[in-house]
């Protein structure tokens, strides 16, 4: 059975299909936040720089045209000079650059603040507008620079504005966007794990009942929900389990009826064939061949009666472990050796060779014994058999080297009278009544152990039947012999 993971979960399924649409509603909010801000801020503060830069502009095409007037070269130096320092107003922090019609650089910059592009954008007595990335010494820097070209003056004017400042609020303004995105994500998992909570309560209510009817406790019941929907759906679901209650302890009943009526007749004719057995060599050949076919049949009959009464106990919650200490290794010798397989060998790790265990041993003798009656029906017989402890367990493996079990097939073959795809093809002739490995589901669980097939680990076709089951407490039991 593949491994169901925690997000495959109903549950889980609608607190994270809450939490990422909270996130990426959160995350089409906050980017688009952030872009309006920025274009919104970026454009306000250019065009705040614009209009201070028209000002300007016009402010020192004047005293360009006063400084022409004057002959003296010295005199306009300190024109253009004073115009820079004094006269330009530059309330937004920008810095000027006045390139003066003797091309003499005045101001707070040079050619390499100005970026090529506005240089060949710029047309006579128009002014141009550019945004660039520019490196300075605390790393880069966005800035606006506008230009305008004086072309009857042979004199050019620019402003170059920084926008630092307004990159580091849009950063910041982005880091409470992500912690809202974040809050909302969050926000909207918790509103999703309630709404969850509450709306499929019902279903794990419904849960809960199917898993304890799948244990055997045909008692359990929905309250009838004041919801007219979940009021039809509890009330068909108790009904189903009053129906299925009603069959299983029909079918109980007469499992445990027929398999007391039968031993009666069972008796009969077992001290019927005791009396032909006495006299066989009295009788003809042929007689003789029908005493020993009534002898296999009539054992396999006493068998099926025996399964049939131990079922109806284990239904009856009539049987109870008869627990005891003993050594692992010494009871699968002895339960192979009264087998019907004596030949089998037994492996296990060296660590594992005094491996003792707190168990029915009656129980669990039926167990092995099951398993390698059912390796011999199906699978050409039992290959081996193996024990080791994992951790506060036990396991013993069965192994043998028929066609194996089929995958859709392993968890049938431990129901009731079950009958699998192979079983009246490649797995043999004697397919049996299907209550061999039910009664080892059955023996396992009463131990708290689990039970299943799957392939063999070694390349070799076959099945490999493993028994789990807990070691118990035997600090303070004497070991016993085993069966």
């Amino acid at each position: 059975m593949t491994e169901r993971r925690w997000w495959q979960g109903l549950f889980a399924r609608v607190t994270l299909a809450y939490a990422f649409g909270a996130l990426l509603l959160s995350l089409i909010v906050a980017v688009s936040s952030y872009t309006i801000a920025e274009n919104r801020l970026l454009s306000v503060e250019e065009n705040r720089a614009q209009r201070q830069f028209i000002a300007n502009a016009t402010q020192v095409r004047r005293f360009l045209e006063s400084a022409a007037l004057e002959p003296d070269a010295e005199v306009r130096a300190e024109i253009y000079a004073e115009i820079i320092e004094v006269q330009v107003r530059r309330t937004n922090g920008s810095r000027p650059l006045l390139i003066s019609p003797d091309d003499t650089l005045v101001g707070q910059l040079t050619d390499q603040d100005l970026p090529l592009n506005l240089r060949e954008a710029i047309v006579s007595d128009q002014f141009a507008r550019v945004r660039f990335q520019a490196e300075d010494e605390d790393g880069p820097d966005t800035r606006v620079v506008i230009g305008i070209a004086f072309q009857d003056l042979d004199a050019k004017y620019y402003e170059v504005l920084s926008l630092s400042e307004l990159e580091s609020t849009l950063t910041d303004l982005s880091r409470i966007l992500i912690g809202v995105a974040t809050i909302a994500s969050l926000a909207g998992a918790g509103l999703g794990y309630y709404s969850a909570r509450r709306a499929l309560a019902p279903v794990s209510r419904i849960s809960t009942a199917a898993q304890a009817i799948a244990s055997g406790d045909f008692k359990t019941r929905l309250d009838l929900q004041t919801d007219p929907d979940l009021a039809v759906l509890s009330s068909s679901f108790n009904d189903m389990v009053d129906a299925l209650g009603t069959r299983i302890e029909r079918d109980e009943r007469f499992a445990s009826d027929v398999s007391h009526e039968l031993r009666s007749p069972l008796m009969t004719l077992t001290a019927s064939l005791e009396v032909l057995e006495r006299r066989k060599a009295s009788l003809p050949d042929v007689a003789q061949t029908a005493v020993d076919l009534l002898r296999q049949d009539l054992t396999r009959f006493e068998n099926l009666v025996e399964d049939l009464l131990e079922i109806s106990r284990m239904d009856a919650g009539a049987v109870q472990l008869a627990s005891s200490s003993f050594g692992l290794a010494e009871f699968l010798e002895n339960v192979i050796a009264q087998s019907r397989s004596p030949e089998i060998g037994i492996h296990h790790p060296e660590k594992d060779r005094d491996l003792v265990v707190m168990a029915d041993k009656r129980r669990m003798a039926q167990v092995v014994t099951n398993l390698i009656d059912n390796a011999k029906k199906y699978g050409g017989g039992a290959t081996g058999i193996s024990f080791r402890q994992i951790g506060d367990y036990a396991q013993i493996v069965v192994e043998d080297l028929g066609p194996g079990v089929p995958m859709a097939d392993r968890q049938k073959i431990f129901h009731r009278f079950s009958r699998t795809t192979s079983d009246a093809g490649s797995r043999g002739t004697d397919t049996g009544v299907g209550l061999g490995l039910s009664l080892v589901a059955e023996h396992v669980r009463l131990h708290e152990g689990r039970v299943w097939v799957t392939d063999r680990v070694d390349n070799h076709s076959g099945a490999r039947f493993v028994v789990e089951f807990p070691i118990g407490d035997v600090g303070d039991e004497g070991e016993e012999m085993a069966v």
